[in-house]
Protein backbone atom coordinates (compact mmCIF):
# COMPACT_ATOMS: atom_id res chain seq x y z
CA UNK A 1 0.00 0.00 0.00
CA UNK A 2 1.10 3.56 -0.55
CA UNK A 3 -0.45 6.97 -0.07
CA UNK A 4 1.33 8.82 -2.85
CA UNK A 5 4.53 10.78 -3.22
CA UNK A 6 3.85 13.11 -0.31
CA UNK A 7 3.07 10.64 2.48
CA UNK A 8 1.43 12.27 5.48
CA UNK A 9 1.14 11.17 9.06
CA UNK A 10 -1.82 12.81 10.74
CA UNK A 11 -2.05 13.38 14.47
CA UNK A 12 -5.60 12.73 15.58
CA UNK A 13 -7.09 15.06 18.18
CA UNK A 14 -6.72 13.65 21.66
CA UNK A 15 -10.43 14.02 22.39
CA UNK A 16 -12.26 10.84 23.30
CA UNK A 17 -13.73 9.63 20.00
CA UNK A 18 -17.43 8.96 19.84
CA UNK A 19 -18.53 5.73 18.22
CA UNK A 20 -21.16 7.48 16.10
CA UNK A 21 -22.75 5.29 13.41
CA UNK A 22 -19.85 2.87 13.09
CA UNK A 23 -18.58 0.09 15.30
CA UNK A 24 -16.86 -3.23 14.69
CA UNK A 25 -19.33 -6.11 14.72
CA UNK A 26 -19.70 -7.16 18.34
CA UNK A 27 -18.98 -10.78 17.50
CA UNK A 28 -15.31 -9.96 17.04
CA UNK A 29 -14.98 -8.96 20.71
CA UNK A 30 -15.66 -12.52 21.81
CA UNK A 31 -12.80 -13.37 24.20
CA UNK A 32 -12.31 -16.86 22.81
CA UNK A 33 -12.13 -15.52 19.24
CA UNK A 34 -9.54 -12.90 20.22
CA UNK A 35 -7.46 -15.51 22.06
CA UNK A 36 -7.53 -18.00 19.18
CA UNK A 37 -6.84 -15.39 16.52
CA UNK A 38 -3.89 -13.93 18.42
CA UNK A 39 -2.44 -17.37 19.12
CA UNK A 40 -2.51 -18.23 15.41
CA UNK A 41 -1.40 -14.81 14.12
CA UNK A 42 1.63 -14.69 16.44
CA UNK A 43 2.63 -18.34 15.98
CA UNK A 44 5.80 -18.39 13.82
CA UNK A 45 5.27 -22.09 13.10
CA UNK A 46 1.83 -21.56 11.55
CA UNK A 47 2.09 -23.12 8.09
CA UNK A 48 -1.52 -23.48 6.93
CA UNK A 49 -4.16 -20.88 6.23
CA UNK A 50 -6.50 -20.70 9.20
CA UNK A 51 -10.15 -19.65 9.56
CA UNK A 52 -11.45 -18.61 12.98
CA UNK A 53 -15.07 -17.61 13.62
CA UNK A 54 -16.63 -16.22 16.80
CA UNK A 55 -19.35 -18.24 18.46
CA UNK A 56 -22.94 -17.19 17.81
CA UNK A 57 -21.88 -14.65 15.17
CA UNK A 58 -22.69 -16.11 11.77
CA UNK A 59 -21.68 -12.99 9.79
CA UNK A 60 -18.25 -12.72 11.39
CA UNK A 61 -15.28 -14.64 10.11
CA UNK A 62 -11.56 -14.22 10.60
CA UNK A 63 -8.86 -15.61 8.31
CA UNK A 64 -5.07 -15.78 8.52
CA UNK A 65 -2.92 -16.40 5.44
CA UNK A 66 0.08 -18.22 6.87
CA UNK A 67 2.55 -17.71 4.02
CA UNK A 68 4.61 -15.92 2.90
CA UNK A 69 3.93 -13.78 6.00
CA UNK A 70 0.96 -13.72 8.32
CA UNK A 71 -1.86 -11.64 6.86
CA UNK A 72 -5.20 -11.31 8.59
CA UNK A 73 -8.65 -10.57 7.24
CA UNK A 74 -11.96 -9.97 9.02
CA UNK A 75 -15.22 -10.16 7.07
CA UNK A 76 -18.43 -8.17 7.61
CA UNK A 77 -16.73 -5.75 9.97
CA UNK A 78 -19.21 -2.83 9.86
CA UNK A 79 -22.80 -2.23 8.89
CA UNK A 80 -22.87 -2.48 5.09
CA UNK A 81 -25.05 0.61 4.73
CA UNK A 82 -22.51 2.68 6.69
CA UNK A 83 -19.76 1.78 4.19
CA UNK A 84 -22.02 2.62 1.24
CA UNK A 85 -22.72 6.04 2.76
CA UNK A 86 -18.98 6.43 3.38
CA UNK A 87 -18.28 5.66 -0.27
CA UNK A 88 -20.77 8.32 -1.37
CA UNK A 89 -19.00 10.91 0.76
CA UNK A 90 -15.62 9.85 -0.62
CA UNK A 91 -16.97 10.12 -4.15
CA UNK A 92 -17.74 13.81 -3.61
CA UNK A 93 -14.16 14.62 -2.58
CA UNK A 94 -11.37 15.82 -4.84
CA UNK A 95 -9.32 12.92 -6.17
CA UNK A 96 -5.73 13.18 -7.34
CA UNK A 97 -4.06 10.98 -9.91
CA UNK A 98 -0.88 9.45 -8.46
CA UNK A 99 1.60 8.02 -10.92
CA UNK A 100 5.31 7.29 -10.71
CA UNK A 101 7.63 4.32 -11.10
CA UNK A 102 5.95 2.37 -8.29
CA UNK A 103 2.24 3.02 -8.73
CA UNK A 104 -0.65 4.39 -10.70
CA UNK A 105 -4.00 5.09 -8.97
CA UNK A 106 -6.29 7.86 -7.70
CA UNK A 107 -6.32 9.07 -4.13
CA UNK A 108 -7.96 11.55 -1.79
CA UNK A 109 -6.09 13.95 0.43
CA UNK A 110 -5.31 12.69 3.92
CA UNK A 111 -8.64 12.23 5.70
CA UNK A 112 -7.38 13.30 9.15
CA UNK A 113 -9.29 16.59 9.19
CA UNK A 114 -12.21 15.73 6.92
CA UNK A 115 -15.53 16.74 8.50
CA UNK A 116 -17.96 14.61 6.46
CA UNK A 117 -19.94 12.63 9.05
CA UNK A 118 -19.21 9.07 7.90
CA UNK A 119 -15.55 9.79 7.10
CA UNK A 120 -15.11 11.47 10.49
CA UNK A 121 -16.88 8.64 12.27
CA UNK A 122 -14.65 6.02 10.64
CA UNK A 123 -11.49 8.01 11.41
CA UNK A 124 -12.45 8.53 15.03
CA UNK A 125 -13.36 4.90 15.50
CA UNK A 126 -10.20 3.49 13.87
CA UNK A 127 -8.03 5.81 16.00
CA UNK A 128 -10.05 5.26 19.19
CA UNK A 129 -9.16 3.04 22.12
CA UNK A 130 -11.67 0.30 21.33
CA UNK A 131 -10.37 -0.47 17.82
CA UNK A 132 -6.67 0.23 18.51
CA UNK A 133 -6.86 -1.98 21.59
CA UNK A 134 -8.60 -4.69 19.55
CA UNK A 135 -5.83 -4.61 16.91
CA UNK A 136 -3.23 -4.90 19.67
CA UNK A 137 -5.02 -7.89 21.13
CA UNK A 138 -5.34 -9.88 17.90
CA UNK A 139 -1.82 -9.09 16.56
CA UNK A 140 0.26 -8.89 19.74
CA UNK A 141 1.81 -5.61 18.57
CA UNK A 142 2.16 -2.48 20.70
CA UNK A 143 0.57 0.54 19.03
CA UNK A 144 0.80 4.26 19.74
CA UNK A 145 -2.44 6.10 20.43
CA UNK A 146 -3.26 9.28 18.55
CA UNK A 147 -1.50 8.42 15.28
CA UNK A 148 -3.20 7.04 12.18
CA UNK A 149 -2.71 7.31 8.42
CA UNK A 150 -6.00 7.30 6.54
CA UNK A 151 -6.75 7.91 2.84
CA UNK A 152 -8.99 6.45 0.14
CA UNK A 153 -7.85 4.99 -3.19
CA UNK A 154 -9.57 4.19 -6.46
CA UNK A 155 -7.84 1.82 -8.88
CA UNK A 156 -9.17 2.17 -12.40
CA UNK A 157 -8.36 -0.34 -15.21
CA UNK A 158 -4.54 -0.62 -15.67
CA UNK A 159 -3.90 1.01 -12.25
CA UNK A 160 -1.50 -0.87 -9.97
CA UNK A 161 0.94 -0.72 -7.06
CA UNK A 162 4.17 -2.66 -7.53
CA UNK A 163 6.30 -4.61 -5.07
CA UNK A 164 7.32 -2.76 -1.87
CA UNK A 165 7.44 -3.39 1.89
CA UNK A 166 5.82 -0.35 3.64
CA UNK A 167 8.80 -0.16 6.04
CA UNK A 168 8.89 3.55 6.89
CA UNK A 169 9.97 5.30 10.11
CA UNK A 170 8.78 8.69 11.31
CA UNK A 171 11.16 9.84 14.02
CA UNK A 172 10.59 7.72 17.11
CA UNK A 173 7.61 5.99 15.52
CA UNK A 174 7.35 3.48 12.70
CA UNK A 175 4.56 1.89 10.71
CA UNK A 176 3.53 -1.27 12.52
CA UNK A 177 0.32 -2.52 10.90
CA UNK A 178 -0.89 -1.84 7.37
CA UNK A 179 -4.63 -2.12 6.82
CA UNK A 180 -7.04 -2.10 3.86
CA UNK A 181 -10.82 -1.69 4.16
CA UNK A 182 -12.40 -2.86 0.90
CA UNK A 183 -15.31 -0.87 -0.55
CA UNK A 184 -15.67 -2.57 -3.97
CA UNK A 185 -18.79 -4.71 -4.25
CA UNK A 186 -19.22 -7.81 -6.42
CA UNK A 187 -15.52 -7.94 -7.17
CA UNK A 188 -13.99 -11.12 -8.62
CA UNK A 189 -10.51 -12.50 -9.11
CA UNK A 190 -10.81 -11.84 -12.86
CA UNK A 191 -11.14 -8.09 -12.15
CA UNK A 192 -7.56 -7.91 -10.86
CA UNK A 193 -6.63 -5.67 -7.95
CA UNK A 194 -5.78 -8.49 -5.54
CA UNK A 195 -3.33 -7.92 -2.70
CA UNK A 196 -0.38 -10.07 -3.76
CA UNK A 197 2.07 -11.35 -1.14
CA UNK A 198 5.67 -12.08 -2.15
CA UNK A 199 7.87 -14.96 -1.09
CA UNK A 200 11.54 -14.20 -0.41
CA UNK A 201 14.81 -15.85 -1.34
CA UNK A 202 17.60 -16.77 1.07
CA UNK A 203 18.86 -13.16 1.03
CA UNK A 204 15.47 -11.74 1.95
CA UNK A 205 14.68 -10.37 -1.52
CA UNK A 206 11.14 -10.69 -2.94
CA UNK A 207 10.75 -13.28 -5.69
CA UNK A 208 7.15 -13.92 -6.78
CA UNK A 209 3.57 -13.67 -5.53
CA UNK A 210 2.60 -16.86 -3.71
CA UNK A 211 -0.62 -15.77 -1.97
CA UNK A 212 -3.38 -13.33 -2.92
CA UNK A 213 -6.28 -11.62 -1.19
CA UNK A 214 -9.09 -10.76 -3.61
CA UNK A 215 -10.97 -7.58 -2.57
CA UNK A 216 -14.21 -8.31 -0.77
CA UNK A 217 -16.66 -5.61 0.29
CA UNK A 218 -16.86 -4.86 4.02
CA UNK A 219 -13.69 -6.73 4.94
CA UNK A 220 -10.42 -5.48 6.39
CA UNK A 221 -7.04 -6.98 5.53
CA UNK A 222 -3.96 -6.29 7.64
CA UNK A 223 -0.35 -7.37 8.17
CA UNK A 224 2.76 -6.31 10.05
CA UNK A 225 5.07 -4.05 8.07
CA UNK A 226 8.80 -4.63 7.69
CA UNK A 227 11.37 -6.19 5.39
CA UNK A 228 9.46 -9.48 5.20
CA UNK A 229 6.15 -7.92 4.11
CA UNK A 230 6.72 -7.38 0.39
CA UNK A 231 3.38 -6.98 -1.35
CA UNK A 232 1.65 -5.53 -4.40
CA UNK A 233 -1.77 -4.41 -5.55
CA UNK A 234 -2.10 -6.30 -8.80
CA UNK A 235 -3.19 -4.44 -11.91
CA UNK A 236 -6.94 -3.84 -12.20
CA UNK A 237 -8.22 -5.52 -15.36
CA UNK A 238 -11.99 -5.09 -15.00
CA UNK A 239 -13.26 -4.84 -18.56
CA UNK A 240 -16.39 -2.86 -17.76
CA UNK A 241 -14.55 0.11 -16.28
CA UNK A 242 -15.39 -0.75 -12.66
CA UNK A 243 -13.01 0.57 -10.02
CA UNK A 244 -11.39 -0.97 -6.95
CA UNK A 245 -12.24 1.31 -4.00
CA UNK A 246 -10.61 1.06 -0.58
CA UNK A 247 -9.61 3.00 2.52
CA UNK A 248 -6.05 2.30 3.60
CA UNK A 249 -3.42 3.41 6.06
CA UNK A 250 -1.14 2.38 8.90
CA UNK A 251 -1.13 2.11 12.65
CA UNK A 252 2.08 3.32 14.30
CA UNK A 253 4.21 2.11 17.17
CA UNK A 254 7.67 2.55 18.72
CA UNK A 255 10.49 2.42 16.14
CA UNK A 256 12.58 -0.72 15.95
CA UNK A 257 16.25 -0.81 16.89
CA UNK A 258 18.50 0.21 13.93
CA UNK A 259 19.93 -3.27 13.49
CA UNK A 260 16.39 -4.62 12.96
CA UNK A 261 15.68 -2.34 9.99
CA UNK A 262 18.61 -3.12 7.68
CA UNK A 263 17.79 -4.74 4.34
CA UNK A 264 20.03 -7.18 2.51
CA UNK A 265 22.31 -5.83 -0.25
CA UNK A 266 21.08 -6.37 -3.79
CA UNK A 267 22.59 -9.05 -6.07
CA UNK A 268 25.54 -7.77 -8.18
CA UNK A 269 23.59 -8.56 -11.37
CA UNK A 270 20.95 -5.94 -10.51
CA UNK A 271 23.08 -3.08 -11.87
CA UNK A 272 25.28 -3.96 -14.90
CA UNK A 273 28.90 -3.03 -14.38
CA UNK A 274 30.84 -1.04 -17.01
CA UNK A 275 33.77 -2.68 -18.77
CA UNK A 276 36.60 -1.39 -20.93
CA UNK A 277 35.76 -0.77 -24.57
CA UNK A 278 36.76 -3.33 -27.21
CA UNK A 279 39.24 -2.69 -30.01
CA UNK A 280 37.81 -4.01 -33.28
CA UNK A 281 38.50 -3.72 -37.00
CA UNK A 282 34.78 -3.18 -37.65
CA UNK A 283 33.86 0.10 -39.36
CA UNK A 284 30.88 2.24 -38.40
CA UNK A 285 29.72 2.22 -42.02
CA UNK A 286 29.05 -1.52 -41.75
CA UNK A 287 26.33 -0.88 -39.18
CA UNK A 288 25.11 2.72 -39.00
CA UNK A 289 22.77 4.49 -41.39
CA UNK A 290 25.17 6.41 -43.70
CA UNK A 291 23.22 9.65 -43.20
CA UNK A 292 24.49 9.75 -39.58
CA UNK A 293 28.11 9.42 -40.68
CA UNK A 294 28.15 12.66 -42.67
CA UNK A 295 30.19 15.40 -40.91
CA UNK A 296 27.49 18.04 -41.40
CA UNK A 297 24.82 15.77 -39.91
CA UNK A 298 27.03 14.91 -36.95
CA UNK A 299 27.69 18.61 -36.31
CA UNK A 300 23.94 19.31 -36.27
CA UNK A 301 23.33 16.41 -33.89
CA UNK A 302 26.09 17.64 -31.59
CA UNK A 303 24.65 21.15 -31.46
CA UNK A 304 21.23 19.79 -30.52
CA UNK A 305 22.69 17.41 -27.94
CA UNK A 306 24.76 20.12 -26.25
CA UNK A 307 21.63 22.23 -25.93
CA UNK A 308 19.24 19.49 -24.74
CA UNK A 309 21.57 16.85 -23.18
CA UNK A 310 19.55 14.28 -25.11
CA UNK A 311 18.95 13.18 -28.68
CA UNK A 312 17.00 10.51 -30.53
CA UNK A 313 18.21 9.21 -33.88
CA UNK A 314 15.53 7.44 -35.94
CA UNK A 315 16.36 4.67 -38.46
CA UNK A 316 19.77 4.39 -36.84
CA UNK A 317 21.01 1.04 -38.13
CA UNK A 318 21.29 0.14 -41.79
CA UNK A 319 17.99 -1.39 -42.87
CA UNK A 320 19.48 -4.79 -43.74
CA UNK A 321 21.31 -5.00 -40.39
CA UNK A 322 18.22 -4.10 -38.39
CA UNK A 323 16.09 -6.69 -40.21
CA UNK A 324 18.67 -9.43 -39.70
CA UNK A 325 19.01 -8.70 -35.98
CA UNK A 326 15.24 -8.72 -35.45
CA UNK A 327 15.01 -12.15 -37.08
CA UNK A 328 17.62 -13.54 -34.69
CA UNK A 329 16.01 -12.11 -31.55
CA UNK A 330 12.96 -14.36 -31.84
CA UNK A 331 10.76 -16.01 -29.21
CA UNK A 332 12.99 -19.09 -29.09
CA UNK A 333 15.89 -16.93 -27.93
CA UNK A 334 13.82 -15.20 -25.25
CA UNK A 335 12.39 -18.50 -23.99
CA UNK A 336 15.79 -19.20 -22.44
CA UNK A 337 16.42 -15.66 -21.17
CA UNK A 338 16.94 -14.92 -17.49
CA UNK A 339 14.31 -12.94 -15.58
CA UNK A 340 15.99 -10.08 -13.74
CA UNK A 341 14.95 -8.88 -10.29
CA UNK A 342 14.47 -8.67 -7.35
CA UNK A 343 10.83 -7.69 -7.73
CA UNK A 344 11.15 -4.52 -5.63
CA UNK A 345 13.76 -3.23 -8.11
CA UNK A 346 12.91 -4.57 -11.56
CA UNK A 347 11.33 -7.30 -13.64
CA UNK A 348 12.37 -7.99 -17.24
CA UNK A 349 14.19 -10.55 -19.38
CA UNK A 350 17.87 -10.40 -20.25
CA UNK A 351 19.29 -12.48 -23.10
CA UNK A 352 22.86 -13.73 -23.47
CA UNK A 353 23.77 -13.44 -27.15
CA UNK A 354 26.23 -15.93 -28.61
CA UNK A 355 28.01 -15.96 -31.94
CA UNK A 356 26.69 -19.45 -32.64
CA UNK A 357 22.98 -18.74 -32.12
CA UNK A 358 22.81 -15.07 -33.21
CA UNK A 359 25.83 -14.25 -35.39
CA UNK A 360 24.61 -10.87 -36.65
CA UNK A 361 23.33 -9.68 -33.27
CA UNK A 362 26.56 -10.83 -31.62
CA UNK A 363 28.70 -8.83 -34.04
CA UNK A 364 26.47 -5.78 -33.60
CA UNK A 365 26.79 -5.96 -29.82
CA UNK A 366 30.56 -6.21 -30.14
CA UNK A 367 30.58 -3.08 -32.28
CA UNK A 368 28.31 -1.18 -29.90
CA UNK A 369 30.76 -1.62 -27.01
CA UNK A 370 33.83 -0.90 -29.09
CA UNK A 371 36.14 2.09 -29.29
CA UNK A 372 34.90 2.61 -32.85
CA UNK A 373 31.33 3.20 -31.70
CA UNK A 374 32.61 5.42 -28.88
CA UNK A 375 34.27 7.56 -31.55
CA UNK A 376 30.90 8.00 -33.24
CA UNK A 377 29.37 9.00 -29.90
CA UNK A 378 32.18 11.50 -29.39
CA UNK A 379 31.43 13.03 -32.79
CA UNK A 380 27.77 13.62 -31.91
CA UNK A 381 28.15 14.52 -28.21
CA UNK A 382 31.73 15.94 -27.90
CA UNK A 383 32.31 13.49 -25.00
CA UNK A 384 35.11 10.91 -24.69
CA UNK A 385 34.27 7.50 -23.26
CA UNK A 386 36.42 4.74 -21.82
CA UNK A 387 33.95 2.17 -20.45
CA UNK A 388 30.44 0.92 -21.09
CA UNK A 389 27.89 -1.53 -19.71
CA UNK A 390 25.54 -3.44 -21.99
CA UNK A 391 22.34 -5.48 -21.69
CA UNK A 392 19.96 -7.01 -24.22
CA UNK A 393 16.54 -6.65 -22.58
CA UNK A 394 12.94 -7.50 -23.26
CA UNK A 395 9.91 -6.08 -21.41
CA UNK A 396 6.57 -7.89 -21.65
CA UNK A 397 3.27 -7.31 -19.86
CA UNK A 398 3.87 -6.85 -16.14
CA UNK A 399 7.54 -5.85 -16.56
CA UNK A 400 9.14 -2.65 -15.23
CA UNK A 401 12.13 -1.05 -13.53
CA UNK A 402 11.95 1.00 -10.31
CA UNK A 403 14.06 3.74 -8.77
CA UNK A 404 15.80 2.18 -5.77
CA UNK A 405 18.35 3.58 -3.33
CA UNK A 406 20.52 0.45 -3.54
CA UNK A 407 20.33 0.17 -7.34
CA UNK A 408 21.73 3.50 -8.46
CA UNK A 409 23.32 3.37 -11.90
CA UNK A 410 26.64 5.13 -12.50
CA UNK A 411 26.25 8.55 -14.07
CA UNK A 412 27.02 8.64 -17.77
CA UNK A 413 25.51 8.65 -21.25
CA UNK A 414 22.50 6.34 -21.51
CA UNK A 415 22.48 4.85 -24.99
CA UNK A 416 19.47 2.71 -25.91
CA UNK A 417 18.97 1.02 -29.27
CA UNK A 418 15.26 0.21 -29.53
CA UNK A 419 14.25 -2.95 -31.35
CA UNK A 420 10.52 -2.51 -30.62
CA UNK A 421 7.77 -2.24 -33.26
CA UNK A 422 7.21 1.13 -34.92
CA UNK A 423 3.66 1.53 -33.61
CA UNK A 424 4.11 1.65 -29.86
CA UNK A 425 1.01 2.87 -28.03
CA UNK A 426 1.69 5.21 -25.11
CA UNK A 427 -1.29 3.81 -23.16
CA UNK A 428 0.58 0.51 -22.88
CA UNK A 429 3.22 2.02 -20.60
CA UNK A 430 6.80 0.94 -21.26
CA UNK A 431 8.28 4.44 -21.74
CA UNK A 432 11.58 5.43 -20.13
CA UNK A 433 11.05 8.30 -17.68
CA UNK A 434 13.85 10.59 -16.50
CA UNK A 435 13.20 12.37 -13.20
CA UNK A 436 14.98 14.71 -10.77
CA UNK A 437 13.49 15.56 -7.36
CA UNK A 438 10.28 13.77 -8.49
CA UNK A 439 9.91 16.15 -11.46
CA UNK A 440 9.79 14.50 -14.86
CA UNK A 441 12.49 15.83 -17.20
CA UNK A 442 12.09 13.57 -20.22
CA UNK A 443 10.02 10.66 -21.49
CA UNK A 444 11.12 8.38 -24.33
CA UNK A 445 8.74 5.82 -25.86
CA UNK A 446 10.03 2.75 -27.71
CA UNK A 447 10.49 3.29 -31.44
CA UNK A 448 11.85 0.66 -33.83
CA UNK A 449 15.47 1.14 -34.90
CA UNK A 450 15.84 4.30 -32.85
CA UNK A 451 18.96 5.23 -30.86
CA UNK A 452 18.36 7.47 -27.85
CA UNK A 453 21.19 9.26 -26.05
CA UNK A 454 20.61 10.93 -22.69
CA UNK A 455 23.30 12.46 -20.48
CA UNK A 456 22.31 11.45 -16.95
CA UNK A 457 24.16 13.37 -14.26
CA UNK A 458 24.01 13.26 -10.46
CA UNK A 459 20.47 13.61 -9.19
CA UNK A 460 18.83 12.38 -12.40
CA UNK A 461 17.20 8.95 -12.27
CA UNK A 462 15.37 6.82 -14.81
CA UNK A 463 12.85 4.01 -14.85
CA UNK A 464 10.83 2.00 -17.37
CA UNK A 465 7.12 2.37 -16.63
CA UNK A 466 5.11 -0.78 -15.93
CA UNK A 467 3.71 -2.42 -19.09
CA UNK A 468 0.01 -2.99 -18.46
CA UNK A 469 -2.32 -5.76 -19.59
CA UNK A 470 -3.38 -3.94 -22.78
CA UNK A 471 0.17 -4.18 -24.20
CA UNK A 472 0.22 -6.04 -27.52
CA UNK A 473 3.96 -5.98 -28.26
CA UNK A 474 7.27 -6.51 -26.47
CA UNK A 475 9.77 -3.76 -25.75
CA UNK A 476 13.16 -5.09 -26.94
CA UNK A 477 16.40 -3.12 -26.75
CA UNK A 478 20.12 -2.93 -26.29
CA UNK A 479 20.61 -0.84 -23.15
CA UNK A 480 24.04 0.71 -22.50
CA UNK A 481 25.66 3.27 -20.21
CA UNK A 482 28.86 4.90 -21.42
CA UNK A 483 31.26 6.28 -18.80
CA UNK A 484 33.50 9.23 -19.64
CA UNK A 485 37.23 8.54 -19.82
Amino acid sequence: MATGPAEKRARIDAEKPGLGPVRLDRGYFDKEFISQFRAAFTDPSLCCNTAISPKDADACQGEIAARPFHTGRLHNIFAADFLRQLKRELGDLQWHERSNDLYSFYQTDDLALNSNPHIKALRNYLSGEEFVGFMEQITGVQLTRGYLDLAAQRYKPTNHLLCHDDDVQRGKLTRKIAYIIYLAEEWTDEDGGALGLFAQDAEGHPTSVVARLVPKFNSIGFFLTGHSSYHTVEEVTAGDGRERWSVTGWFYGPADAPEDTQSSPLPPSTVPQPESLLTLDSEASEWINPDYLKPDTQAQIQDAFLEQSSMELRDFLRTDIFAAVQLELDDNLWAGAAERGPAHVCKYLEAQITAQDCPMAFKLLQFLKSAGFAQFLCAVTSLDFGQASQQVRRFDRGHYTLVHDQAQEPTGLDVTLSLSPKQWIDAWGGATHYIADKDELLRISPQANSLSMVMRDDGTLRFVKYLNHTTKESRQEVSMVFIEA
